[in-house]
């Protein structure tokens, strides 16, 4: 919560599960930072004695370049010498190691411990991800090269303040329901010219697409959605509003047709003032009731733009988040946004719902104003299809 409200103060937009997406990186990078941290460390507190080996490990060096010389020069001389003599010869070189090495055996034994000291903290510190078996330089050269494609932990998506997909379905369904209802009363009815300007239950806001009010979302079936202390993202939008009494200024299902046109860049309200940036007034909380594509018309936000004086559109600040059925997008009532066009086959319908704060009271009159538009009045019921007929017919036949 705290990780997705810094980015929505920031951003005006909060992605439900976004904070999963972060985890892995974020881990990476804070076991990087302890072993960096822990390896300066150790090399401070041993500065001294690994100057000394050091020294020592060149001295040695130094040693086995003359010994190696003088093995040479014994080779060309004495090549047609057996290699039993040869050998014997070599070892009673007077070549000898320098004093400050003369005692090889303790120089290692010194490296070997700081080599065991280093080891033991990088298990310590290092994330336990998987890697093949082995080592040496070249595994070590690999792994940095492919550091950025290294797993870190393997996270388990949640599904924490979203819908079920049974809910979701239940949603696409009214939805669709609705649309099918007001569609056949302005056919049979002849409400045409009505439709251009709008019904209170249904709204064109642009071609093919449709911002619907549903009155049956107010039924205890869809409490999950409308509930103001059960709804599952109710913790986001208190934690938007820092625990103030919210209220649900409004609840509805844009529907996205194929072939539908892409919206024009707005802002779904302005700020109450421009003297100065404000805190969040109002958020709206869109729930896709099908997985989000490229093709099936999601929403582009423009990230930064409820900053008062920030709103024109700007191409580099464009985010269009494609998350799965049921998974909330949260933004700022003044963040700029526009609906992309439907070129899929399929509708997309989303859930919307506002909310605002008890002691701010806002109402939108000028998206959710009902005096702006006709009343359709009751909906009338499409007509059964003969296999509906049918298989009603077997259901009363049962019944008796």
């Amino acid at each position: 919560l705290e990780a997705g409200l810094a980015r929505f103060l920031r951003d005006g937009l909060w992605v439900v599960g976004q904070e999963e997406l972060w985890l892995p990186d974020r881990v990476f990078k804070w076991n990087t930072g302890k072993r960096l941290v822990a390896h300066r460390v150790l090399d401070n507190n041993n500065k001294s004695d690994a100057i000394k080996a050091q020294s020592s490990l060149e001295s040695l060096r130094k040693w086995t370049d003359k010994k190696e010389k003088a093995d040479s020069d014994v080779s060309c001389v004495r090549e047609s010498e057996q290699k039993f003599e040869l050998t014997v010869k070599i070892n009673d070189s007077k070549v000898s190691p320098p004093s400050s090495v003369a005692n090889r055996n303790e120089e290692k034994e010194a490296k070997d411990s700081m080599l065991e000291i280093h080891a033991d903290i990088s298990t310590i510190i290092t994330p336990s991800y998987s890697s093949s078996t082995g080592g040496g330089d070249s595994e070590q050269a690999e792994e940095s090269e492919n550091i950025s494609n290294r797993k870190v932990y393997d996270f388990t998506p949640s599904q924490h303040s979203r819908l079920t997909l049974d809910q979701s379905f239940l949603c696409y369904n009214a939805a669709l329901e609705h649309f099918d209802r007001v569609m056949y009363t302005v056919k049979a009815r002849g409400l045409y010219s009505e439709l251009d300007d709008g019904f209170d239950l249904l709204r064109e806001r642009g071609r093919g697409r449709f911002d619907m009010e549903l009155p049956i979302f107010d039924s205890p079936e869809f409490d999950f959605i409308t509930n103001l202390e059960t709804a599952a993202w109710m913790p986001i939008v208190n934690k938007i509003f820092n625990h103030q009494p919210v209220s649900l200024v409004h609840k509805g299902v844009f529907l996205s047709m194929p072939d539908s046109a892409v919206q024009i860049y707005h802002q779904d309200g302005p700020h109450l003032t421009t003297k100065y940036q404000k805190a969040c007034h109002a958020i709206n909380v869109f729930i896709p009731l099908v997985d989000l594509h490229s093709k099936n018309g999601p929403t582009e936000f423009c990230v930064g733009t409820h900053y008062l004086d920030h709103e024109n559109f700007c191409k580099e600040l464009v985010e269009m988040p494609l998350v799965s059925t049921g998974t909330p997008v949260i933004f700022d009532y003044r963040l700029g946004h526009r609906g992309m066009g439907n070129s899929s086959k399929e509708c997309r319908p989303v859930l919307y719902l506002t909310y605002t704060t008890v002691e701010n009271d806002f109402v939108d009159s000028v998206n959710f104003s009902r005096k702006r538009y006709h009343k359709i009045g009751r909906l009338l019921d499409p007509p059964l299809s003969r296999d509906e007929r049918a298989l009603k017919r077997r259901k009363d036949n049962s019944s008796c």
